[in-house]
This record gives C-alpha cells, structure tokens and sequence, in this order.
C-alpha cells in the first residue's frame, strides 16, 4: 500500500462562531446535551440501597453496624453511605461519609458521597467544593470522574472536560459512556483541541476512538473530523494508515464516495497517473506486493480473507489466478469505483479459456444495492473478458465492482489481468 502522507484539504464551513471567546455552536449545545444524558445515566451507578444497609442506619446494634459499615470499618461504611445517598437519605449518608473521613481523609468514596449529599441538601457551592476536593483524591472512581466532567462543560473548561473523559475511556475500554463525548467533541473547536491533545498522547482507547469513527460518524461530523485530523497534524502526530482508513472507508458508507477516494489517495499518496485508470490497479500489480494484513481501502482490490490468492507473470504483465474448485457465488475480489451514468464495457485479459473460466463480473450499485444487468459480448459463458452494462442516474454514485466464482463442471484454471473499464 502507498505510504501515508498528505494532510487533506480544509472543507470550507466548519468554524464555529464565537461570541466575546465563548463558543455559540449548536455542537457545543450538543455536547453539553451529550454530558447531562452521560451523567443522567452515570450517577446513579451506584450499589442501590440494601435492606441490611437500611436496617442498620436504623438500628443501635454494635453487631449489625460493624458488619455493614460503620465510622470504625472505612470501606464498608463509605459503601453503607453510598447506600443510603442511593436511597435518597442525603442527611444520613453526609452524617456517615464525615465521620468515616475523620478516620481516613482519603477515602475517595467517602468524599465523593458527602459532596453529593451536601449538594442535595441544597448546599450546592460546599458540595461542589468537597466534590473538587474527592476529584483531587485520584482518578479512579467513575462516579466522581463523570461529576468533574460535568462541572467543567458548566463552565467552559474544555482541558478538564477531555482529560476526564480520557480517564473514563481509560477504565471503560468499551466506550458506551465516553465515545458520545468524543464524536460530539470533533465538532466542537475548543473540545476538538483538547481531543487532539489527548490522542497525541497514544491512550489505549485511541483505536476505539477511530474504529467508532469508523461505524458512528455522523454525516454532519465529517468536516469536523477532518479538521481534527489538521489539529493532529499541526501538533506532529503521526497518524495511522487504519486511522486514515476508518475515516475514508466510513465516508463511503456516508454514500461521499468523490470525498472519500480524494481521502484515501491523498492519506496514502495515489499517483494521479493510477487514478486515471478505472479500475484502480488493473493488473493486480500493487495487490500482489501488498503484505496480507496490509490496511486496504474499498478503493483497492479486496480478496476474501479466507481464500489464499495467488498470482502470476506473464507475457502481457501480472495477473491473477481464478480458483477452479471454490463454489459458486463465493466473492473472490472486489472494488468501489465511481463511474458516470451511461453505457460501460469492462474488459480483461484472460490466459486460457474465459468461456471454462469458473467466475464472472457482477457490478452493483451503491448506496442502492441495485445489481446491474449485463450484455455479455461473446454469450453466456464468457463472464470474464467483457461485460457491458449501464449505469443509472439515480442511486448509483459510486459501483461495487465484484469477481465471483461460478459453478461449472468442466472449469479451467486461468489467470486475468489488465482489466479496463471505458
């Protein structure tokens, strides 16, 4: 595959605007919207009132508060307090958490349930003081991450928001509580720096990060993604052919299939002079040299992972080597080319018999999924060599150009290279 390169071209549009340095955008509403729903959500993950816990709040029995938690048993009693916040007793659960703090400072759960009980006993500006000082404490506890994530979006600190988002994504490596924050954050361009900052660090939630690019983007993120690929760029991040790639291979599901194929050839440096040829590669020289878990775009030859393909040199140039023993229907290679409307012959050279040749061409429209029908030059049994077909106005931005295998009792093995369509 080409070597990564270029950055892509700015796509006018994407600066939010800004009133006296505070940002205005709809993306930055979002975002805030995103964050309330996350913290809707994420408070209250916590252990629901127990009946023994609730007992013992009510009881005086040495016996029965040691076992559940008490000023004296720190871990247990910050969980009782955690309990009893749950259960909507905030008067009780501040009463406990203090008194367990007494005895450990740093129990960050403890800390944690007296600021959200001061707050719900009205004493917002305390709580949220004991909340900062539990953030203090370390990084760890989600409930306390997910509260400092949104105190910082209430007051515009864009830094604070990222950072705990990114040490949410740290111990959620599934993302389900901070990817939303992340795809909202691209379009938003204090957050959108402070993403990039983070990405640069390379956490481990970066590949998660790109491979929900890859199936969450929505269609009105794409100028702010590839601004954010600028913001890396411009602080010397590398970024990866896979990372590329999600954002290509995620434009053609977007059906922006001209956008994508000038992502993709700009990403990986795509001479012009194979660009001009329809279908890219028509020899299968590049797919030959290409290691097998090389990153390729739908733009590329695609082989069927589960075949082992192999190819040949001869007079006329590289080829490849149709299979005789694959049942028909299998996909052997495909490709997305972009063609007009209008009338279209494919052609290809074929050593050996094309007429014995076990595959033939389908060409599919996208996003329609619509099969296009053939007039096969030289009849029916010639599926191979050359192939007309027209594409319509509608529903067919971009073509799935696919090699599919065919059944027939008396197969020859032969090869096909330079395919052409005119």
């Amino acid at each position: 595959m080409p070597q990564t390169g270029e950055t892509i071209r700015e796509t006018p549009g994407q600066s939010a605007a800004t009133t006296g340095g505070r940002t205005t955008s709809k993306a930055g509403r979002i975002a805030r919207t995103l964050v309330a729903v996350l913290l809707g959500t994420g408070l209250c993950w916590q252990i629901s009132a127990a009946s023994v816990a609730t007992l013992a709040a009510r009881s005086s029995d040495p016996r029965l508060l040691a076992a559940t938690g008490s000023a004296a048993h720190p871990q247990a009693g910050s969980i009782m307090a955690q309990s009893l916040l749950a259960a909507g007793q905030s008067a009780p659960a501040a009463a406990l958490a203090r008194s367990i703090l007494l005895v450990d400072p740093t129990n960050d759960r403890a800390m944690r349930v007296l600021g959200l009980a001061t707050e719900a006993l009205g004493q917002r500006d305390r709580g949220a003081m004991i909340m900062r000082q539990a953030a203090a404490l370390g990084w760890r506890d989600t409930p306390t991450q997910l509260w400092v994530l949104r105190d910082a979006v209430m007051r515009d600190d864009y830094v604070t928001v990222i950072q705990r988002a990114d040490a949410l994504a740290r111990r959620n490596r599934s993302g389900e509580l901070t990817q939303p924050l992340f795809r909202a954050a691209i379009t938003e361009p204090h957050l959108r720096g402070a993403l990039a900052d983070s990405l640069g660090d390379k956490p481990m939630w970066r590949g998660a990060f790109f491979a929900d690019i890859r199936q969450n983007l929505p269609a009105t993120s794409t100028a702010g993604m590839e601004a954010l690929f600028r913001d890396m760029k411009a602080r010397g991040q590398t970024i990866g052919p896979i990372e590329w790639l999600s954002y290509a291979e995620r434009l053609i599901d977007l059906g922006q299939f001209q956008r994508a194929r000038q992502v993709w050839a700009s990403a990986f440096k795509v001479a012009a002079s194979r660009l001009s040829t329809i279908p890219y590669d028509g020899n299968f020289a590049l797919a030959a040299a290409r290691p097998n878990d090389a990153p390729t775009s739908r733009f590329e030859w695609v082989f069927n992972p589960d075949l082992a393909m192999t190819f040949a040199e001869g007079p006329g140039g590289s080829s490849l080597t149709i299979p005789t023993d694959i049942a028909g229907g299998t996909p052997l290679a495909s490709q997305v080319v972009i063609l007009p409307a209008g009338e279209h012959t494919l052609t290809a050279r074929i050593d050996g018999s094309p007429s014995a040749a076990a595959a033939g061409w389908t060409i599919t429209c996208l996003p329609s999924k619509q099969i296009l029908p053939r007039r096969l030059a030289r009849g029916a049994s010639d599926e191979l060599s050359s192939v007309t077909f027209d594409v319509p106005g509608d529903g067919c931005g971009a073509q799935q150009l696919a090699l599919m295998t065919r059944d027939r009792l008396d197969a020859q093995s032969v090869t096909i290279g330079d395919v052409r369509i005119r």
